[in-house]
């Protein structure tokens, strides 16, 4: 231990980035802009090429210039080759995604084989941390006895340790090396390790658990916030046939000093939220116990693309527009406002839904550069043009900010406006033959 924490202390350590995506790449970024050599490794050739280049792969907001300066530095380099980061890095961090499968269990398939991968190329001395999200339990159920296949013992010959990450897209940067961490050791010697590691990159407050805390911590996190969302959401739809605006409704209650609901929207999407759900069910069922109030938040988010394409069909009839024959535009691929990270976007079952019905469906993101299938632009002048149905599912800043007097001109007269984000005042559209649906209202 005390030759591990002396090469953290004075950032000799040689760190190990298993995994170069969304989160996997600042936390390397970061690691190498604190002064640490890194070696990072991801399967897709055109990721590790573009990092190699000092290019981000990933729309993330300052990453690019950090990534270009400890490139260009020689402080971070990427690799196919998980086999040489895992031999070359005294501490391996591994931040594998973990899929659910069709059935909505958890598909631990490819975090498996990358610590397979470990195993092969495992030496003493090393600290192992893990920041997929997982299932309780799979640290000491799984990933310790595949390590443990390499003669080593987890504990003796090496340190493991699982700390889930809390940064979002758009602020990653930002909150890797702020927020708190949640570090559970398989022993008190490997969270002390990882502690003291993590410490070299954030100021937030660092709490150390025992392991399987620290993965109960992480899903029950996301849970709240998915049921938080849920609770929203079915308040928008009550209120929708009450005639009361949802969003003054929530704003209010929200001024009192113990209420604080999320805002509704058109689904829950990213790689986390509808799945880390989905993992504590399985804990659960493993344990013989059915947690209803989880599962009935899963099913109200999931269900809300499937009503917002109500909306825009009834919207269509009731403003007498052929919904074979209306321009239907969708602003918004992305899942939320301000990334390219279109991972489970609400936007795919409404596009896929208008499209499996034959609707006209044109689609525009400014930081995604493909669709689900359909049309798609980045231009967003042609994406509007003469539109007769213009629908908001992302909350880019791009669209909170549009010229309302050229949106207007733009598009159709008589056109349908469907705000499930509620990015705008209502009250904008007084006087216009635009009609305006906003979720909730």
């Amino acid at each position: 231990m005390e030759r591990l924490e002396g090469m953290i202390k004075d950032r000799t350590a040689v760190i190990g980035v298993v995994g170069l995506g969304y989160v996997g790449l600042p936390l390397a970024t970061i690691f190498a802009s604190k002064g640490f050599t890194v070696i990072g490794a991801d399967i897709k050739t055109d990721v590790v090429d573009k990092i190699n280049r000092g290019e981000s792969p990933i729309n993330e907001p300052g990453l690019g210039e950090i990534l270009s300066t400890v490139v260009n530095g020689k402080r971070l380099t990427a690799t196919t080759d998980g086999a040489k980061a895992v031999r070359a890095a005294d501490i391996l961090f591994l931040v594998v995604q973990t899929p659910i499968t069709k059935d909505k269990e958890p598909d631990l398939s490819n975090f498996k084989a990358a610590w397979t991968t470990v195993s092969e190329n495992l030496s003493p001395g090393k600290l192992l941390v893990s920041e997929s999200t997982i299932p309780p339990g799979t640290m000491k159920g799984v990933v310790a006895p595949i390590l443990e296949s390499s003669g080593l013992l987890a504990g003796r010959d090496f340190h493991l340790a699982y700390s889930p990450e809390r940064a979002i897209p758009t602020r990653t940067l930002i909150e890797m090396q702020e927020n708190g961490r949640v570090v559970g050791g398989f022993t008190d010697t490997g969270a002390e390790l990882a502690a003291l590691a993590y410490s070299q990159i954030t100021s937030g407050a660092i709490t150390k658990v025992d392991i399987e805390t620290a993965e109960m911590v992480k899903v029950i996190e996301n849970a709240y916030r998915d049921v938080n969302i849920a609770f929203a959401n079915e308040i928008a739809m009550l209120c929708e046939k009450r005639g009361v605006d949802a969003s003054q409704v929530i704003d209010l209650a929200n001024k009192h000093p113990r209420v604080n609901i999320h805002s509704p929207g058109p689904g829950v999407g990213g790689h986390c939220i509808p799945k880390d759900p989905h993992f504590l069910l399985h804990s659960a069922r493993e344990c013989g116990i059915e947690l209803k109030l989880i599962s009935t938040a899963r099913r109200i988010n999931e269900s809300m693309p499937e009503h917002i394409l109500r909306l825009i069909k009834k919207s269509l009839h009731d403003s007498n527009k052929d919904p074979r024959t209306a321009k239907v535009s969708i602003m918004g691929i992305a899942y939320k406002g301000n990334t390219d990270d279109s991972r489970n976007s609400p936007a795919e079952p409404i596009v896929r839904g208008l499209m499996a019905e034959h609707f006209n469906v044109i689609s525009h993101d400014p930081y995604v550069s493909r669709d689900f299938g359909g049309a798609f632009s980045n231009d967003i002048n042609h994406v509007l043009e003469d539109s007769d149905c213009v629908v908001f599912v992302a909350d880019h800043d791009d669209y909170r900010d549009i010229d309302l007097k050229k949106f207007k001109g733009a598009i159709n007269p008589t056109c349908v406006v469907v705000d499930s984000r509620r990015l705008f005042d209502p009250r904008s559209f007084d006087g216009e033959m635009i009609k305006y649906v906003g979720l909730g209202r």
